[in-house]
């Protein structure tokens, strides 16, 4: 086993676990439930850790990971029910929760 990543926190360990497993990569998650131990242990120590089960699958699992780590690069956009901006990754209105066009929904 090889440790791929460190995460932030657990949510983010928990969706990078979850497109590797789509994409056909075994891994897991370590130190899932150390967290409460920050202060008492050194932050990088109790960090959520990606472990791959498999070496071979190191280089597809680090080209899908450093893709999840780039920002979001979709433009904003104006809802056309409240004239809202809404930030580019999302798709659907915070305001009124009208639902993107979908003549805007492919723009990059």
């Amino acid at each position: 086993m090889k440790r791929i990543a460190t995460a932030d926190n657990l949510l983010i360990a928990t969706l990078w676990h979850n497109v590797l497993k789509d994409a056909g990569i075994r891994c897991e998650i370590r130190n899932q439930f150390i967290g409460g131990a920050i202060g008492e242990l050194p932050a990088d120590q109790v960090s959520p850790q990606l472990w791959l089960v498999n070496d071979r699958d190191q280089k597809m699992a680090e080209e899908l990971l450093a893709e999840l780590r780039k920002p979001s690069q979709l433009p904003s956009w104006f809802c056309p029910n409240c004239l809202e901006k809404i930030e580019g990754q999302f798709f659907q209105c915070w305001n009124c929760q009208a639902v993107k066009p979908s003549s805007m929904a492919n723009e990059k």
